[in-house]
């Protein structure tokens, strides 16, 4: 028979009739001024840190096609535009995750609102592209890409997905 430690509180009507008191160090040790820590899920960190690091790659490659295009290769301007929507089909699946990371993952609040911005940051990138308004596409791109690094380096912390 094995033995099982007792985790009925002092409190209890079954302690008080044991006579049996919660242990001292959960009593006096030192987390009896804070409230418990609550763990993250790891499912919606690992969601997240796949849907920033596909979105960093893909926001990696815009440049290269971009590039390429400009070059003479008139073809990766196609291959440039699917690429955009692909980004933006992402930047909103990175907003879902990031509300699972917050509510049923029990992470931080912070990158709801980051990843509603570069969501719409990327529509509006998509839209400066159209009408060739590359002195509003260029930065921007350049603002996204920071972001996205910046996201990705923070879910790969060990930290990372904590309160």
């Amino acid at each position: 028979m094995s033995h099982t430690p007792d985790v009925r509180s002092a409190d209890s009507p079954a302690a008080a009739s044991s006579g049996r008191t919660a242990p001292l160090s959960a009593q006096f040790g030192a987390d009896a001024g804070r409230p418990a820590a609550r763990k993250v899920r790891r499912w919606p960190l690992i969601v997240m840190r796949c849907l920033v690091t596909a979105f960093l790659l893909l926001t990696l490659v815009q440049p290269v096609l971009a590039g390429m295009f400009i070059t003479g290769d008139v073809d990766l301007l196609a291959l440039h535009e699917v690429n955009s929507h692909t980004l933006t089909f992402l930047s909103w699946l990175m907003v879902v995750s990031a509300v699972l990371l917050w509510r049923p993952g029990r992470g931080p609040w912070w990158p709801m609102p980051v990843t509603v911005l570069i969501a719409f940051l990327v529509q509006t990138q998509s839209g400066f592209g159209y009408s060739r308004s590359l002195a509003l596409h260029i930065p921007l791109g350049v603002a996204l890409t920071a972001g996205a690094t910046a996201l990705v380096f923070w879910s790969f912390t060990p930290r990372g997905g904590r309160r």
